[in-house]
């Protein structure tokens, strides 16, 4: 014996069922939502806040390897610019900006960068030493003037 089953389209709902779907359609509307936030929040920031341009930052203070300044006069990315001295004629210029979920990372310890967001660590060249972040931080142009001490940045 087969059993069949027909359904109209026509169908009359009640009220209890017209309710009952109609929660559920906005619990799973909402939760689409809140399911398309939470992804994007874990994106690494994007460019679309970057500004572009040059900035000249005196390094007279970074007489040792290993020194550090932060430069907030510019902020490319809406975090400070983090200048390292790795030797006499080389300087590193980098973003505070963890690539992870955008935090501010801490200047330099115990010649790490640490982000105290999640737990990312890179080293004085902007690499990562330990993730979360995905990638290096943002490393600028740098260009010296030795004799005038001072470094310009390109970001």
């Amino acid at each position: 014996m087969e059993s069949t089953q027909v359904f109209s389209l026509n169908t009359a709902v009640g009220r209890r069922e017209f309710l009952k779907r109609t929660g559920l359609v906005l619990t799973a509307a909402t939760l689409s939502g809140t399911l398309a936030e939470i992804l994007a929040s874990c994106n690494s920031p994007t460019a679309a806040n970057i500004t572009h341009g040059t900035t000249t930052v005196s390094i007279a203070s970074l007489n040792s390897d290993g020194q550090f300044l932060v430069d907030t006069s510019v902020t490319p990315d809406g975090t400070p610019i983090l200048v390292i001295r790795q030797n006499a004629t080389t300087y590193t210029a980098l973003s505070m900006m963890c690539t992870h979920q955008g935090c501010q990372v801490n200047p330099p310890s115990g010649g790490t960068i640490y982000c105290s967001c999640h737990g990312s660590r890179f080293d004085l060249h902007g690499n990562v030493l330990s993730g979360p972040a995905p990638s290096p931080l943002t490393n600028y142009g740098v260009s010296l003037n030795a004799a005038a001490k001072t470094i310009t940045v390109t970001y």
